[in-house]
C-alpha cells in the first residue's frame, strides 16, 4: 500500500524531520494551519477528533480541507484522530480521509488488537493508513491549569517496548503512538520524554512509523531529540486552542465589532503563529 501519507512519511523519515498534525474544528483553524503551511512550504496533517468531526460535519470537513489543499497547492494528510468507534472510522475512510487513528488505549489488549486489525484490513483495502495505540495517553486540552504532571506521568504506565512490538505485529498498524511521558494538554511543568524508552521502541519496530501525541508543552529539546530517534508525526492541539481563545477574548473585550469575519483576523493570526513555530521546530519547513 502506497498513498500520499506514506510517501510524505517516507520522505520525513529519510530527512529526519516530523510533520505536524494540527487539530481543527472550524474554518478559522483550517485557515491558520493552511496559511502557515503555505508560507513555510511545509506538508501538514489536519486532524479532527470524533467530536470535532461531528461539530463540523464529516463531508463538510473533507471538502473544505480538499479545497484549501487544491487552491494552495500544499500536501495535506487528513486524519480522523482518536477514533474509538470502528464504524465512525470506516465512514471517515469512505468519505475521503487519508489516515485514521484507532484509539483502543482503554480496551484490554486482546480486544484492542482485534478491533485495530479490523480497521487496518478495511483501511488498507482502500489505500488508507492506520495509527494505533495500546496505552491510554492521559490528560486533555482542558488540563492546562494543572499544577504538575505527576498524577499522570508515572513511568510504570509508559509503553512497554516488547508489548508495543507484539501489538504492531498483531495488528499491522502503519503508525504506532507510544506513551513515554507525553500528555494531552498543557501543564504548569513542561514535560520531559523518556527518550531511552523511545529508542528501544524504535529498535523493535524498525518498519513502523512512530507518532508523538501531546505535542503541546513538551520541552523543545525533547521534541527534537524524539524526532532524531524516529518520530515522524507530532500532534499539536492545546497550544492552538489556548491561542485562539485568549486572543478572541481580548478582541471581543476591546471592540464593539459584531461582524464575525472582522474580529477573527487576530485569532487566526495567533493560531498561525503557533503552527509556524511548530513547523520550524519539527524541521518540515521547506520540504514541499
Amino acid at each position: 500500500m502506497t498513498n500520499k501519507a506514506q510517501l510524505l512519511f517516507d520522505k520525513a523519515n529519510a530527512g529526519k524531520y516530523a510533520i505536524g498534525a494540527f487539530n481543527s474544528a472550524s474554518l478559522e483553524t483550517i485557515k491558520a494551519i493552511t496559511n502557515a503551511a503555505k508560507k513555510l512550504s511545509s506538508p501538514v496533517l489536519i486532524e479532527a477528533s470524533p467530536g470535532e468531526v461531528q461539530y463540523v460535519g464529516i463531508k463538510q470537513l473533507v471538502r473544505l480541507v480538499r479545497t484549501y489543499e487544491e487552491e494552495l497547492q500544499i500536501p495535506i494528510i487528513l486524519n480522523l484522530d482518536h477514533g474509538t468507534d470502528v464504524d465512525v472510522l470506516k465512514k471517515g475512510i469512505d468519505e475521503g480521509f487519508d489516515y485514521v487513528h484507532f484509539d483502543g488505549g482503554k480496551l484490554g489488549f486482546d480486544e484492542n488488537v482485534k478491533l485495530a486489525r479490523e480497521v487496518v484490513e478495511y483501511a488498507h483495502k482502500r489505500g488508507v493508513m492506520v495509527e494505533g495505540e495500546m496505552d491510554h495517553i492521559e490528560g486533555s486540552s482542558a488540563d492546562h491549569t494543572a499544577e504538575n504532571t505527576s498524577q499522570y506521568a508515572k513511568s510504570e504506565l509508559f509503553t512497554k517496548p516488547e508489548k508495543a512490538k507484539e501489538f504492531a505485529e498483531a495488528t499491522g498498524v502503519d503508525v504506532f503512538a507510544s506513551f513515554i511521558g507525553n500528555l494531552h494538554g498543557i501543564y504548569a511543568n513542561q514535560k520531559h520524554l523518556d527518550l531511552e524508552r523511545l529508542h528501544e521502541i524504535k529498535s523493535l519496530l524498525p518498519h513502523t512509523y512512530l507518532s508523538l501525541h501531546g505535542g503541546s508543552g513538551i520541552f523543545d529539546e525533547d521534541v527534537t531529540e524524539a524526532i532524531k530517534l524516529g518520530i515522524i508525526k507530532v500532534n499539536v492541539n492545546s497550544e492552538m486552542r489556548i491561542a485562539f481563545k485568549m486572543t478572541l477574548q481580548e478582541v471581543i473585550n476591546s471592540s464593539n465589532e459584531i461582524a464575525v469575519y472582522k474580529f477573527m483576523e487576530k485569532p487566526i493570526a495567533a493560531v498561525q503563529k503557533v503552527v509556524e513555530y511548530k513547523i520550524k521546530l519539527f524541521g518540515s519547513s521547506g520540504r514541499i
